[in-house]
């Protein structure tokens, strides 16, 4: 018979492996997501042993858990996905913004201190590690639903990974700054003015002096690197950056009233 108290008695308080008696409140709703059906099973027969603790939806995917969380409303919600993949790191930005009270932790995956960064990119309050142990996210599990930031926490206390975090904003900084930079080469711009005073391809070509197919080749690039479909779409797109002026003498298109503008020619 194992005596109370000893290493292998499993309710020894003692015991490292133990997670913290739950304090006395209402029990947890959980939400886990987690894309590995097996690894699933784990982690649910983890949270499944804790009395005060309640999974009440598992899904496979962020996507997934946008409607579900929705639906059940979770007290915290578990992640155990890639938060890179495009489509994943989309949905869990949603997730965040569509269910503001419901804290997410994030499970760590191979680079932990990587996890650590993207979890907070998405706004997660919880972190364990890919190794953590499971008492480890019963703990950080319970101090979510109780309201604390137990990742913000563990960043204070790692200068470290402060000064990554910093690297990582200055690099996300610059990277927007570029993507907001104009990419338009200063002929395709002279082009896009004369498009937008509403001239046709074959008018610009005999004002700049070039072909109409040249005047073609510059439109389709235009539209290419704005990632819009026609002209109209063209002009309005750069006014609003602020790279096309439309009080200039010959720009003739409002960009706040497209509709009500003279149609430009759908020509390319």
């Amino acid at each position: 018979m194992t005596r109370p108290g000893s290493p292998s008695d499993p309710s020894d308080p003692s015991d490292p492996s133990h997670p913290p008696d739950p304090p006395d409140h209402e029990t947890i709703s959980i939400m886990l997501v987690e894309s590995r059906a097996l690894a699933g099973l784990g982690i649910r027969g983890v949270l499944d042993r804790e009395p005060d603790l309640e999974v009440v939806a598992e899904v496979r995917s962020a996507d997934d858990a946008l409607a579900a969380a929705e639906d059940r409303a979770p007290d915290v919600i578990v992640l155990d996905v890639r938060l890179q993949e495009p489509s994943t790191s989309a949905a869990t930005h949603r997730l965040v913004h569509d269910a503001p009270h419901s804290g997410i932790v994030v499970v760590g995956r191979e680079d932990d201190d990587a996890s650590i960064l993207e979890a907070i990119e998405i706004g997660a309050v919880g972190h364990v590690g890919a190794l953590a142990e499971p008492a480890e996210l019963i703990a950080v599990i319970r101090k979510v639903a109780e309201g604390e930031d137990p990742l913000r926490d563990e960043v204070i206390g790692r200068p470290d990974l402060i000064d990554k975090i910093m690297d990582a904003f200055r690099d996300n900084a610059r990277r927007a700054e570029e993507s907001s930079s104009n990419p338009l080469a200063p002929r395709e711009l002279e082009v896009l003015r004369h498009v937008a005073s509403g001239m046709r391809n074959r008018q610009i070509a005999a004002l700049l002096d070039v072909s109409e197919q040249t005047v073609k080749n510059h439109v389709s690039s235009i539209l290419h690197k704005l990632g819009v479909p026609n002209r109209v779409r063209a002009v309005t797109f750069a006014a609003r950056q602020g790279w096309l002026a439309l009080d200039e003498p010959g720009a003739g298109v409002d960009a706040d009233r497209e509709s009500e503008a003279t149609p430009l020619p759908l020509e390319r």
